[in-house]
């Protein structure tokens, strides 16, 4: 009987293949198999594909200690391990500086710094508005510094209200557009200030190397009919940034109202919170089918226990509709004994904390850190800590293997 000769494997079939893998430890793991497979894997048009097909999986967090990651038996322990081993999370590859370098958001491998200006009065440099930016690559020890932001632009920003860090401005990567070819190494910053009158943002291209002013919005229109007035406020009327859909939001404080800024029009608008949510930290996250949902963590007082409520919003008539209303899809009971708090959120992650019931929320002692996968629900444990925290980055990525410069 004649020999039937095999068809041979091209390289598109097997970058079909790889891309069926369930996890992004299968594809390191097949990629040690042979010299062919690897250079398939390094190709930046594979690695794009699999950026396009598969969320990056959660590593860890970022704090004011550093880099946590995540440790076994968590899904992500192996690749985490990796990166904490080939990444500088203490940023020695930046210019030195007499000021420490903050983080002020981390973002698609990407972590954003500020720092006081070496330029700085007396008067200041303790909380200067204006600070310097810079962008890095930890993994990859690239960075990008900013440049400042123009004086016309500056002087549009007055009686600046105080938020985080002895900070007056609000500094955050803005997500790359999916259609973008270019944005693996292109990113944007958007520099916002919350005024006592009104609302400054202005956003930064890597792709041209400038500052431009994208949104100033009285407080006065944007907060009509809501019966909030900024006009004796000291402290900032939106709290907490999320990002979900294509969307920046900031919970008011006290009130069931949500900033929202849409990358898209670089606008500003007033939505509505689901009833109850009156106070963050919440977590806005993808529901699917371009619908943000909403994590909070709730206490049972009678019982003495805390559940976690996810909500969907349904957009019957648009993003912007006052009609949106709020769902609830589910209600994940957590285990009896601690008490629970949000740190961080992505579209994707959670980032949840617990200490055991006797402990205060400034005098936590073994906090233990949880991850929860929003599309599987999936709760993990990251990792045990001898302090608490306040405030936390996510921080995802691929293994070192399948990662490519960000900057």
């Amino acid at each position: 009987m004649a020999e039937v000769s095999s068809l041979p494997v091209t390289d598109d079939l097997l970058a079909e293949i790889f891309l069926l893998l369930p996890t992004p430890a299968d594809l390191v793991r097949a990629s040690a198999a042979c010299v062919s497979f690897r250079r398939l894997v390094k190709d930046r048009a594979f690695l794009r594909r699999l950026r396009s097909l598969h969320a990056a999986p959660f590593l860890g967090f970022l704090n004011h200690n550093g880099f946590h990651p995540a440790l076994p038996p968590h899904t992500s322990a192996p690749a985490a391990r990796a990166v904490s081993f080939a990444a500088d999370f203490s940023y020695s590859f930046l210019p030195p500086h007499q000021d420490t370098w903050k983080v002020r958001d981390v973002r698609d491998g990407r972590v954003l710094l500020d720092r006081t200006p070496e330029d700085a009065d007396a008067e200041e440099s303790s909380s200067p508005v204006f600070t310097e930016l810079a962008v890095c690559d930890p993994l990859h020890r690239r960075c990008l510094q900013l440049p400042p932001i123009p004086d016309d632009l500056a002087a549009s920003v007055e009686h600046p209200l105080r938020v985080e860090f002895q900070r007056w401005c609000e500094p955050f990567l803005v997500p790359p557009c999916q259609k973008d070819e270019t944005s693996e190494t292109s990113f944007r910053v958007i520099w916002m200030a919350q005024c006592k009158t009104k609302l400054v943002a202005f956003v930064f291209s890597s792709t041209t190397g400038e500052w431009r002013a994208v949104a100033s919005q009285g407080w006065a229109d944007l907060l009509a009919g809501t019966g909030v007035s900024t006009a004796s406020s000291k402290s900032p009327v939106f709290l907490g940034r999320q990002y979900a859909c294509g969307c920046f939001y900031w919970v008011m404080d006290w009130r069931e109202k949500l900033l929202t800024l849409d990358t898209t029009t670089m606008e500003f608008s007033i939505a509505d919170l689901p009833p109850g949510c009156r106070r963050p930290p919440i977590a806005i996250v993808d529901a699917g089918e371009g619908r943000p949902g909403m994590f909070s963590v709730r206490e049972n007082v009678a019982g003495g226990t805390f559940d976690l409520y996810y909500a969907i919003r349904r957009n019957d008539d648009g993003p912007q509709s006052s009609n949106n209303r709020w769902q609830m899809e589910r209600i994940i009971p957590l285990d009896s004994g601690y008490r629970y708090y949000l740190r961080s959120a992505t579209e994707r992650y959670l980032l949840l904390i617990r200490s055991e019931e006797e402990s205060s929320s400034l005098q936590m002692a073994d906090v233990e850190c949880f991850s929860l996968d929003v599309k599987t629900l999936q709760l993990q444990s990251v990792c045990k800590l001898k302090h608490h925290i306040l405030r936390a980055h996510i921080y995802t990525n691929f293994p070192p293997s399948l990662s490519s410069q960000t900057i």
